[in-house]
């Protein structure tokens, strides 16, 4: 048996065909019994750690000298166990038994002292690569003056993944088969795939790291980063590196370092090649110094897709729009015209509506849909006014006017047309939190968090945004739904916004580099401000030496920043009608915000919802005269640190926000413990702690948040129990306690929760008994694991009929937004 042990996946293999031998001797080694059901049990110890050999050998090659033993060795088991399928009662070979069953025995021996010299080598080898490392590490802080870190990293998931093709492709078969050609055939280290914007450049790039050809030839290493206008080098090179190694890094002092970082570890471990695909690269400094590092990587190949050629870098691929056969199809699919949904047009005014869009893929997925079920008349004028533009490919401004025609459709739906425009306040390529859109929607239309999803999925429907979520079982957990809009359509909604004068606008959307303010805003005595929404985006060269500026009717102020410090303009406190506060940080550092005075808040006694993201958030003392916000109803923190912000307005909280309905607290490890205070605001009704690993206790006071409905407490893994006030809860609709990996007990007069209509225990791996008072739940709905409720159902059959199995999907697409 000629198998080489290197350069594939065969270890698993060689084990497996010993074992598959056993099970297809069945009764005829039955006078083996005993022996062979030992050898099987070492044989399925040992599959798992040469299945791990495999793995890594897509990495890293296992030297062949420490695998040639396993292959002699089951080259001999298999012999001998044929062998002793041919004694039988009777037979002259049975009196070779003896024989036959020490040789077994010794295979057994052998194959025992094997897998415990197996778990030696690998723990050598994990150690010395950690060596290595670590090493590496070392060299990178001497480099660097300012110093750096060594300490243990943690294993995350990828911040790189490859997206999920959303829906079928139309056309892309050619260009999939002409891109492998220039890329996988030739010599090519670098390929840029160029076009306007809308022709599908990311789509082509998405389907061509989904070819089974590719994926077979890249093993997995295939890295997917959206770079935008504005790239953060130092951010983009973090996230490469950790897809690669699959741990948590620390960030880089400088992007020099970075690169040097990765070339060096490419050098040390990559013995196969890896694919970096860089979508959405414009022209720009920062740009062509990532096209020419990564340029000079060793054993990557970079599909780059951009609006621009960059031919003193690579090689380019220009791809052309759909031909007339692909895109009546597309479209046709898009405004549902084939499965009788939609009334079709006459043959004129649908070639008129596609010849106006120019057969790009964009224009016809947005155009079509927002045409979708609608009368005749309105095909009519928009046919019209597409074929009035003239070509697309002559100016950005062209693909505008020819979106803008999908929005006017939506004129009986103003407040999704106005949502529309809202989102081009966040940054581009950036994820879109529900959650955030949610803050926003309610200030500015006063509708509920229902319609604002259904408004966000409205949207989606019409391809003007894209969604994903993190989990597919919890509707009502807008944390974990995401959204994300493609640049041509952001650029629409600030390309509106700009037609009107800056004194007449609703919205206003202002992106700095530096501290290059607009001119308009420095003279603004000429231009005050009537806008209700103010987004202002900053970049981490920013100072926070901010100009003044008079806007008095602002209601929603979105702070999008990338800098470490942040000081927030002083011309908040005269926002006197402002209700949402929204402060994310996009950078690679938690950012420390500060203000003049340290009250950024006391004058923002209107205030509604206040949102942190990735911020260091202030301590706030108790001798510093704060004012209660009595019109706060919701607060959110999103990997945040918090430090020692409570710790001494504890017993304040319940003054200062007295009148708070919603906390919700996501993804902050640093979060040990809430503050006792908390339980005094009695207006309280929903209670969100999710993603805290720090956490390891609830307050013994929980009980009195006498109005609260619903208590989330999902995926705190070190949280041990809940408290016995728990029950005292007598509002709970809904617990959700699922991923909670310690939790081992619940309270004992849960029975008492009356109004319970939901709890959630998935994946609560430590939970193995519920109180008995839990069966007086009469409209309870448990949802479990599978092994679980068939416990449930056995031990206690009039509770099981209100078990439920709902596995969640999970869904990693929300990290590639």
């Amino acid at each position: 048996m000629a198998l080489e042990l290197v350069g594939g996946a065969v270890l698993g293999a060689v084990v497996g065909e010993l074992f598959k031998v056993i099970l297809d001797l069945g009764e005829r080694a039955i006078n083996f019994s005993p022996v062979l059901k030992n050898i099987s049990f070492k044989l399925k110890a040992i599959i798992p750690l040469v299945n791990q050999i495999d793995e890594l050998n897509e990495f890293l090659d296992y030297p062949k000298e420490e695998t040639e033993k396993l292959r002699d060795l089951m080259d001999e088991g298999r012999r001998l166990l044929l062998q002793c399928g041919d004694v039988k009662l009777g037979n002259l070979d049975y009196l070779k038994k003896p024989f036959y069953t020490k040789k077994l025995r010794d295979l057994d021996t052998e194959l025992r002292s094997f897998m415990d010299v197996l778990m030696l080598q690998m723990s050598r080898d994990q150690k010395r690569n950690l060596k290595s490392m670590n090493q590496l590490m070392e060299i990178l802080c001497r480099i660097d003056s300012r110093g750096g870190s060594s300490k243990p990293v943690d294993f995350i998931v990828s911040p790189c993944l490859v997206p999920q093709l959303q829906e079928e492709t139309v056309g892309l078969e050619k260009p999939v088969k002409e891109l492998k050609v220039k890329i996988l055939k030739n010599e090519v280290r670098m390929l840029v795939v160029t076009a306007p914007g809308g022709c599908g450049k990311t789509t082509l790039a998405l389907k061509f790291c989904h070819d089974k050809e590719v994926k077979d030839i890249f093993q997995g290493k295939i890295i997917f980063v959206a770079v935008s206008r504005k790239p953060d080098l130092k951010l983009i090179m973090k996230n490469i590196i950790e897809s690669l190694r699959g741990i948590q890094l620390p960030a880089w002092q400088s992007d020099e370092h970075a690169f040097c970082y990765l070339e060096l570890w490419l050098k040390q471990t990559s013995q196969k090649p890896i694919l970096i695909v860089l979508d959405d690269v414009w022209n720009g400094l920062e740009s062509e110094c990532l096209l020419d590092k990564l340029s000079q990587m060793p054993c990557c190949k970079i599909l780059v897709t951009s609006r621009f050629s960059f031919p003193r870098f690579s090689e380019s691929y220009y791809l052309e729009p759909l031909n007339h056969e692909n895109a009546m199809k597309l479209f046709r699919r898009s405004a549902s015209l084939d499965n009788g949904s939609s009334k079709l047009p006459d043959e004129e005014t649908l070639e008129k509506v596609i010849g106006g869009c120019k057969r790009l893929p964009l224009a016809l997925k947005v155009i079509g849909r927002s045409l979708s079920r609608r009368p005749t008349s309105v095909w009519r004028v928009t046919g019209r006014n597409l074929c009035r533009s003239g070509s697309i490919f002559d100016s950005e401004k062209e693909l505008l006017e020819c979106l803008q025609s999908s929005l006017d459709v939506l004129d009986d739906k103003m407040v999704t047309k106005e949502s529309f425009m809202d989102l081009g306040s966040f940054p581009e390529d950036q994820r879109i939190p529900a959650s955030t859109f949610i803050d926003i929607f309610t200030i500015l239309y006063g509708e509920d968090e229902n319609e604002a999803m259904v408004t966000l999925h409205e949207l989606s429907s019409r391809s003007l945004l894209n969604s994903a979520t993190t989990r597919k079982y919890d509707d009502e957990f807008y944390e974990e739904q995401f959204f994300s809009q493609h640049d041509s359509l952001r650029d629409l909604a600030i390309y509106l916004m700009n037609i009107e004068p800056i004194e007449q606008r609703k919205r206003l959307f202002l992106e700095m580099n530096g501290n290059d303010f607009p001119k308009w805003w420095v003279e603004q005595e000429k231009h005050p401000s009537n806008a209700r929404l103010i987004s202002i985006t900053t970049d981490e060269r920013f100072s926070s030496s901010w100009p003044d500026m008079e806007a008095p009717k602002v209601e929603v102020l979105i702070l999008n920043l990338q800098s470490r410090t942040y000081n927030l303009p002083g011309f908040i406190k005269r926002m006197n009608n402002l209700k949402a506060l929204i402060i994310t940080n996009f950078g690679c550092f938690l950012t420390e915000v500060t203000s003049e005075d340290n009250q950024p808040f006391n004058c923002l006694q209107n205030l509604e919802r206040i949102r942190f993201e990735r911020i260091s958030v202030p301590r706030f003392r108790n001798n510093q005269n704060l004012k209660p916000l009595r019109n706060l109803q919701k607060i959110s923190f999103v990997m945040c640190k918090f430090g020692k912000t409570f710790i001494n307005i504890s017993s304040q909280i319940s003054e200062l926000l007295s009148n708070l309905v919603e906390i919700s607290i996501d993804l902050c490890n640093d979060l040990s413990a809430i503050p006792n205070g908390v339980c005094d605001i009695v207006k309280l009704q929903k209670l969100s702690i999710t993603n805290c690993h720090g956490l390891t206790s609830l307050p013994e006071d929980l009980g009195k948040l006498i109005n609260l409905k619903m208590l989330r407490i999902r995926c705190c893994i070190y949280l041990a129990e809940l408290p016995e006030s728990t029950t005292k809860l007598r509002e709970l609709v809904h617990l959700d306690i699922s991923h909670c990996l310690d939790l081992v007990k619940l309270p004992e007069k849960m029975g008492e929760l009356h109004r319970l209509e939901k709890l959630d225990m998935r994946h609560c791996t430590s939970l193995r008994k519920l109180p008995s008072s839990i069966r007086n739940l009469k409209n309870l709905t448990l949802l479990c694991d599978g092994d679980i409720a068939e416990w449930l159902k056995m031990v206690a059959p009039r509770l099981g009929k209100q078990v439920k199995v709902q596995e969640e999907e999970a869904n990693l697409d929300w990290l590639c937004l």
